[in-house]
């Protein structure tokens, strides 16, 4: 038996008992107050955890999706991620919807506890204690920072750049420590977008000197810059290395462990067989889909 339809069978057991026991008492009418509205305690907090756990009472487990980082994750639910999410997922028998938004709500969301869970987020020691982690990432990929490809720019270190540099990133984004480090240094001014794309349009602008991008074999530069109507040329000024990007998991959601385990048992199933390589295969070959893909 799956784990969810399990944990089901027994929640509904558990309610099935207090039921009886409510009913018992309320017949008996020199039972005292005090444990007939403890037995009524009991039964509401049991049905308040299955309303709370959407992947107990429906079968269905509800997870934020970001919007905005195509082909990972597209507008309309659909990426690479979503595919491979959904499959971890279901290989342990849970079957999963998707809330499409902004990734800034999904993070905030699922750091309080109104959702489960949510793609893609870095490991970091702040989110880290504030999260829980799945042992594997879903993809890894690097922070790279680019500049127009005439810039008199050359290298990793501020220092010997000569003159300061205005660097954007997207605001809600996770970088690695040695880009903090670079966007911390009095060379760098650090400007706050929306998003990797807006980066794109101002770097070309020549509003911004520089711009952090993530990119793997999946999402690629060029995908970026379909993505803004580029036309310019773009050079890479430093790769900082890869990094994994996970989906989260609440500390706060009562389900979200057991959603963990789900995703772990599924995820590591799917490595094993070579599933996650296949789609990989797949993915590297799909150009960007605009249609999919968010606006801007």
């Amino acid at each position: 038996m799956d784990m969810g339809i399990d944990m089901l069978s027994n929640l509904h057991a558990e309610i099935r008992i207090i039921q009886t026991e409510v009913q018992g008492l309320m017949r008996n009418a020199g039972m005292r107050p005090k444990r007939l509205v403890l037995a009524w305690l009991a039964c509401g907090y049991v049905l308040a955890s299955a309303a709370a756990q959407p992947e107990l009472a429906s079968g269905r487990l509800v997870i934020g999706a970001e919007d905005d980082a195509a082909p990972w994750s597209y507008a309309d639910g659909t990426g690479y991620v979503n595919d491979v999410v959904r499959a971890a997922f279901q290989r342990s028998g849970w079957q999963v919807q998707y809330m499409v938004m902004p990734y800034a709500r999904c993070k905030a969301m699922v750091l309080s506890g109104k959702l489960v869970a949510c793609f893609s987020a870095s490991r970091t020691p702040d989110l880290a204690s504030q999260l829980l982690y799945p042992r594997q990432p879903v993809f890894n990929a690097s922070n790279v920072l680019i500049a127009r490809a005439n810039a008199d720019l050359q290298g990793c270190n501020p220092a010997e750049w000569p003159r300061p540099v205005k660097v954007g990133r997207v605001a809600s984004y996770e970088y690695r420590a040695n880009v903090m480090t670079l966007l911390g240094s009095p060379q760098v001014q650090v400007e706050d977008n929306n998003s990797e794309v807006s980066n794109m349009r101002k770097l070309e602008a020549g509003h911004i000197d520089a711009a952090l991008v993530t990119l793997d074999a999946v999402k690629r530069l060029e995908a970026l810059a379909i993505q803004a109507h580029s036309k310019g040329s773009f050079m890479t000024l430093c790769d900082f290395g890869p990094e994994g990007a996970y989906i989260v998991f609440s500390r706060q959601h009562p389900g979200a462990r057991h959603a963990l385990q789900a995703f772990e048992s599924g995820y590591e199933g799917l490595l094993r067989e070579g599933a996650i390589a296949e789609m990989q295969r797949r993915w590297r070959g799909h150009p960007l889909d605009q249609l999919k893909a968010k606006p801007h």
